[in-house]
This record gives C-alpha cells, structure tokens and sequence, in this order.
C-alpha cells in the first residue's frame, strides 16, 4: 500500500486529475453567466439553458487547453515567432493566457454577485482565484514531469537498479553462514554474489533436470499412443503385416513347398 501511494509516477495522474476539476469547477460557474445572458437575449424556450451550457463548455475546453497544453503551445508559436521574425504570434499567446484567467475571474466574480455579494460567494471567489493560480502553476509542473529531462529519468533509473539490488540481497542474506555475513557487515558483497550464482546454477540445473523428464514423459507418451493405435486400427496392422520381412520369408517358402 505504501509502495502505491509513494509512487513517482503517481503524482502525474494526481496532477492531470487536479486540471480536470479545476476545469469543472470554473465551467459550473461559467453556467450561471451563460443562463443569465440568455434570459436577457434569448427568447425562446430553453435558450437560457443552451446558452449556459454552451459557456460552460467552452470556460471548460479553454481551463482544459490552458491547463494540459500550454507549455506546448508556448514553444510552438515561440518558435514561429522566432523563424517568422513576428513577434506578434508570441504577444498574441501571452494575452490569450491571460484573457482566459480574466474569464475564469469573471465567472468567479459573477457568482459572487448572483449570491448579493454574500460571505458564501466571497468564499467561492477566492476558491475561484486560488484555482486560477492553479491553473497557471500545475500546468507548469505537471508539463515538467511528463517531459522530464534525459538525465533525469537516467539517474532514476540507476537509483531503481540499486534499490532493486539491496531488495535482492536481502533474500540471500539468511543463507549466509557467518563468516560471509561477517563480510557483508565489513562491506564486501562477494559472499552474497557467491551465494546467488549458487543458487542460480541449482535453480538452472533443476529447471534442466524438470525439462528432461518432461521430455521423456513426452516420448513415452507418443510411443504409448502410437502403439495403441497400430493395434486398435486393422488397416495399419493388415499393412504391418504386409511389409513384416519375417512373414514375407514365410510365405515364399510355402511358396516352394507347393
């Protein structure tokens, strides 16, 4: 259990699952504007509805695209802006990061006052702000983790290889007699290798051992099928006869006789 929760890949799934509620929390607050706004423009029946919807889902695809796939948006039009030499492309990113923040602010904001500016809505405005900041922050940190550097999945990796090796060894370690664990204590690790190959060559030996018998159950097996077979079957046994060398003399000499 502890080995599941202290988990290094776990945090990014704990992270994209953060985003995806922050989305759905700014979404339900973008609700009520898109309902409201519909009340006052749309006339028909269940447009306040479908206008609420609608805002809902694009205050929810904006946090999601803002959250999840800034940082890669960020190097896309960085770089054409660069090889283009138009800077614009890059302003224009940066006032979409922040135009989608005021979004987020205002459907805080607008809940605040359908509440009549109540400690409730205050409260709702600052879960609003803190989850704008989140935003901004876990999109960051979870891009790091997903893209981690080279060197750094390399050094975890030698770190995993050497942890793996220590919860190797405690295994052999009670088969140690207390001389080689008199060496281990002083920081020699060859009686734990000693002992693996050992057991290696045992465990390769019988594994050996084990597929030998298999294969001589396997051909006694045939050999047994097989000769139940020429006997149950009278053509097989017609024919053995036939091709049999002893009664082909036997049947010449009687043959000659007549």
């Amino acid at each position: 259990m502890l080995k599941l929760i202290h988990n290094r890949g776990l945090g990014k799934y704990v992270l994209a699952a953060a985003g995806i509620g922050i989305a759905v929390y700014f979404a339900f607050n973008a609700y009520p504007a898109g309902e409201w706004a519909g009340k006052k423009f749309l006339a028909f029946p269940g447009g306040p509805q479908l206008l609420g919807f609608i805002a809902a889902a694009v205050m929810g695809v904006l946090i999601l695209l803002l959250f999840f796939y800034k940082e890669y948006m960020r190097e896309d039009v960085q770089e054409y802006s660069r090889v283009s030499g138009d800077p614009s492309f890059y302003r224009a990113f940066k006032l979409f990061v922040w135009l989608v923040m005021a979004l987020e602010f205002c459907s805080v904001a607008f809940r605040w006052y359908l509440l009549n500016w109540s400690i409730l809505g205050f409260v709702l405005l600052a879960f609003g702000i803190v989850g704008i900041g989140l935003t901004y922050i876990l999109g960051k940190v979870l891009h790091a983790q997903v893209n981690r550097p080279a060197s750094v999945a390399a050094r975890r990796l030698r770190e995993e290889a050497g942890r793996q090796v220590f919860e190797d060894s405690l295994r052999y370690l009670p088969k140690l007699n207390i001389g080689q664990k008199r060496k281990v204590a002083g920081g020699d690790p060859t009686p734990i290798d000693e002992v693996r190959d050992v057991k290696g060559k045992q465990r390769e030996q019988e594994e050996a051992a084990a597929a030998a018998r298999q294969r001589a159950v396997d051909e006694e097996t045939k050999k047994n099928e097989e000769f139940y077979r020429k006997m149950v079957d009278p053509v097989d046994f017609l024919d053995a006869q036939t091709t049999n060398p002893q009664t082909d003399r036997l049947s010449q000499q009687n043959g000659r006789q007549r």
